[in-house]
Parts: structure tokens; C-alpha cells; sequence
């Protein structure tokens, strides 16, 4: 079953704002815990809360900073090789998201020149210079001639 997700918005009351930020860090530390129990990782978190004096640790500063330490020990194109700020995950997101446009469009172009190829024998007889009819041949023509190059 389905969740319903989550609106984020800054929650106006503080009280309910430092109650909520706290459960979700409790619900997070919890779900990391999972995390490097069952697929046997390291991992640590740090959180910055600006109303708190102190931050939060998981699991503890010392193993974070053993964590740490290690990443830093890294060679260079290690360390930052899944590294993702907000920006270049958007991109790589979009960029994700628009190649599967791009196949999407493929394909219903390629079911549309099949459906003009199963309509053909219908057709016989009917003005074929129909200027939609006409860029529809012109598609197909085009289809057929990507498909010869890859087979040839």
C-alpha cells in the first residue's frame, strides 16, 4: 500500500517544529542503523540543528570522525565518486528523466507507423497526400531506413 507523501513546509509552531524535527531524526538514525546492519557499510551522520547549541551524532563523534578519516584518507576521484549535492542530483535527474522521454517518444512514433502500416490496405484508393498521412510516410520511411543501417 501506498504512502501518502509527506507535504514539506516549514511548520509555523515551534514547539510542534522541534518535535518534529526530532522524531524525524530519531525515525532516520533508526533507518541508517538498519542500513549498515543489514548491507554491512559504515556510515555516519551529522545534524545541524541552528535553535540547538549542540549536534547530533550517529553513532557516535568518534566513530563519525573514524568515518570521516577514512573518506579523507581516500584517493581523490574515491572520495567524491557518489557525492551529490542538490544541484548535480537535479541534473543527473533530469537527465535521467528526458532520456526516458526521448524512448517514450520513439516508441509511440514506432506505434504509430504500425498502425499506419495495418491501416494501409484500408487505405487503397484514399488521398494519400493528406499533409498528416504525408508526414506520417516521411516518419516511416525514416524508421525503416535507421532499422536497415542497424542491420547492416
Amino acid at each position: 500500500m501506498a504512502k501518502n507523501r509527506t507535504k514539506h513546509e516549514l511548520i509555523s509552531h515551534e514547539r510542534s517544529r522541534r518535535a518534529t524535527l526530532k522524531k524525524r531524526k530519531a525515525s532516520f538514525f533508526r533507518k541508517l542503523n538498519e542500513i549498515t546492519t543489514l548491507c554491512g557499510v559504515i556510515a555516519c551522520a551529522v545534524i545541524y540543528d541552528t535553535s540547538d547549541t549542540k549536534v547530533d551524532v550517529w553513532p557516535s563523534p568518534q566513530e563519525a570522525f573514524y568515518v570521516l578519516e577514512k573518506i579523507k584518507n581516500l584517493p581523490e576521484e574515491r572520495q567524491g565518486k557518489f557525492k551529490l549535492d542538490q544541484e548535480s542530483f537535479l541534473k543527473n535527474n533530469i537527465s535521467k528523466q528526458n532520456r526516458q522521454l526521448e524512448r517514450v517518444r520513439f516508441k509511440n512514433q514506432e506505434l504509430d507507423e504500425k498502425l499506419l502500416l495495418i491501416e494501409y490496405p484500408e487505405l487503397e484508393g484514399k488521398n494519400f497526400l493528406d499533409p498528416g498521412r504525408l508526414e506520417s510516410l516521411i516518419g516511416l520511411d525514416d524508421q525503416l531506413d535507421k532499422r536497415i543501417d542497424f542491420l547492416t
